[in-house]
């Protein structure tokens, strides 16, 4: 391996709930389990950043090579969510700092370490190296398990209804632009109805297919056939009951905008966590460290980062709010083909679909639909 061609990044991660800082926190977790809320999340305030794992020897098929770290940033979604927005930008810009000290030419901004400071513009401007928050490659992932999954279960994309939760960010406005040209219609809901009602004006003048915005989430979904949810929200969005059988659900969001539960509540629907690529490599991480990564996959913003640096791209990519482009969704996905990563394996909680789980879903959304009795068959 040629150490002068060898690249190194650092993905800024940190807890989506209190059961994965638990495992985070290694042989601590038992303490932080005995203390009161109240205490641990002041605890987690004064905590510094930390070296958490490291990532070895990735090669891409081209034969570049990088390696990295995961550094954790010790706030929970809700703490990012409800603390003044500079307390926040201080402890990310403290978790940018340390990979710098360790030798880092990138950092990736994971999950809500990205949506402070106008979507990490704010951190890249204190930053002496690149910064991203992955959200490009992770749109691409979205697409492309959106278009794998509607193959899988016979769906036609041209006739098909979508709806788009969290439809005005990052990841929801480009998502909403492509398959604006790719579906019949699209129903779009977000928090900011000005801001949803504006953007939904401008996909009916650039698009194809009919737009209907929501207010509430609930009655997006109703009629959809592809569900897509892109929110910053810290608290699931849609329960079983909402969905119509045969659905598919692509859940791209951090904390997960629809109940795990799902999977064992509805075998007629195809639900998977959006945004999870699959490495040409294996991504060797042991012990607990293990525990809080998805099986066999690796999340899009962290695979932005690798495959940034496997190109040697390093420049502040995904930053800044309304940045990610058709252009740069283009281009990560020629970057994604020419290194050799692909979307991963529908996977949901702990289950990872095959073929055969696919094609169960399909034959009972289809009794469901013409009303066949479960129970007397």
């Amino acid at each position: 391996m040629n150490k002068s061609n060898h690249k190194k990044f650092a993905f800024i991660g940190h807890p989506v709930d209190l059961n994965h800082l638990y495992i985070l926190l290694g042989f601590w977790g038992w303490f932080a389990k005995l203390l009161p809320r109240a205490m641990l999340y002041k605890i987690l305030l004064r905590l510094p950043p930390y070296k958490y794992c490291s990532f070895k020897k990735l090669m891409s098929k081209t034969g570049a090579t990088a390696s990295g770290w995961t550094i954790i940033c010790p706030l929970l979604p809700q703490q990012v969510a409800f603390l003044k927005e500079e307390d926040v930008i201080k402890k990310v810009i403290q978790a940018v700092e340390l990979a710098e000290k360790m030798g880092a030419e990138m950092a990736i901004l994971g999950g809500f370490t990205s949506i402070v400071g106008n979507e990490g513009e704010v951190i890249s401007r204190h930053s002496s190296i690149a910064v991203t928050s992955g959200n490009t490659y992770t749109a691409c992932l979205a697409i492309e398990g959106i278009e794998k999954a509607s193959k899988e279960m016979d769906l036609d994309l041209k006739q098909a209804i979508i709806a788009i939760i969290g439809a005005t960010g990052d990841i929801g406005s480009i998502c909403t632009k492509i398959f604006s040209r790719k579906v019949r219609k699209i129903n779009i809901a977000a928090r900011n109805e000005r801001k949803l009602n504006i953007f939904a004006d401008n996909i009916k003048r650039q698009g194809t297919c009919q737009v209907e915005v929501f207010k509430y989430t609930r009655d997006a979904v109703r009629e959809a056939d592809i569900i897509l949810t892109v929110t910053s929200a810290v608290s699931v969005l849609i329960k079983p009951e909402d969905i119509k059988p045969g659905t598919i659900i692509c859940d791209v969001a951090i904390p997960a905008n629809i109940a795990k539960e799902i999977v064992n509540m509805r075998d007629d629907v195809l639900v998977f966590e959006g945004g999870l690529s699959k490495p040409p490599f294996e991504v060797n991480i042991k012990g607990k460290a293990k525990k809080a990564m998805p099986p066999k996959s690796i999340f899009g913003c962290l695979s932005e980062g690798m495959l940034l640096a496997l190109e040697g791209k390093f420049e502040n990519y995904s930053i800044g709010r309304g940045n990610i482009t058709e252009q740069k969704i283009a281009e990560m996905f020629e970057i994604e083909r020419k290194h050799g990563f692909s979307v991963a394996d529908f996977f949901c909680g702990y289950k990872i679909f095959s073929k055969e789980d696919i094609k169960c879903i399909k034959r009972n959304a289809i009794r469901k639909k013409e009303g066949v009795n479960f129970a007397a068959k």
